[in-house]
């Protein structure tokens, strides 16, 4: 969290948005916040007094959510918010994240499409859609790889990808890239496949 300047146009985005009644921020690197965070408004904010990890981080903004549509994204992704209202009415079932295709531009002439997955593409789980009704937590014991492939697994309905959205991001992938987490993600990775034979 805060490696990014993409989270406070995101944030601006979202608090301006009238599909967003609240925006649910959790800070797992609190150290780093910003003096001030601005468009604040519909912003509940979470700190952590320790890193709680990704996937916990998920379940714990699904039990805070007042509300029952839930879109989850990572800091460092900006997209557009129009796709909020066109995933709305499919959310009574199922789970919806990214094409792969997303992050390397989009055909300015079509517009977004769903199509069932057999599997989850990279970057998935970068941006993600699904009513409050249909999650499953995710194992606290998977802290941060493989969070995305629970919910695919799980969710009732069936996972979906959106395709044709425009997404920025950095790549951060502040976490999953720093040498202090590989242990956890391999421990990760051990559990899931457990689960997945």
């Amino acid at each position: 969290m805060w490696y990014s300047d993409k989270i406070h146009e995101n944030l601006r985005r979202l608090n301006d948005c009238d599909e967003v009644g609240e925006i649910i921020l959790i800070d797992n690197n609190s150290s780093l916040k910003p003096m001030h965070i601005p468009y604040r408004s519909k912003l509940r904010y979470l700190p952590q007094n320790r890193n709680i990890y990704v996937n916990p981080a998920w379940n714990l903004g699904i039990q805070e959510s007042k509300y029952n549509n839930i879109c989850i994204s990572n800091d460092d992704v900006l997209f557009d918010t129009d796709v909020l209202k066109f995933i709305k009415p499919h959310l009574s079932e199922g789970i919806y994240g990214m094409s792969t295709g997303n992050y390397y531009g989009v055909d300015k002439d079509k517009s977004y499409e769903i199509n069932k997955l057999d599997h989850r593409p990279w970057g998935w789980g970068c941006l993600f859609f699904i009513n409050k009704d249909n999650w499953i937590p995710i194992d606290e014991r998977l802290k941060i790889a493989c969070g995305d492939d629970w919910l695919i697994h799980h969710t009732k309905s069936g996972a979906y990808e959106i395709t044709n959205l425009d997404l920025q991001d950095d790549k951060v992938s502040t976490t999953a890239i720093r040498g202090e987490f590989s242990q956890i993600q391999k421990q990760d990775i051990e559990l899931w496949s457990q689960y997945s034979h």
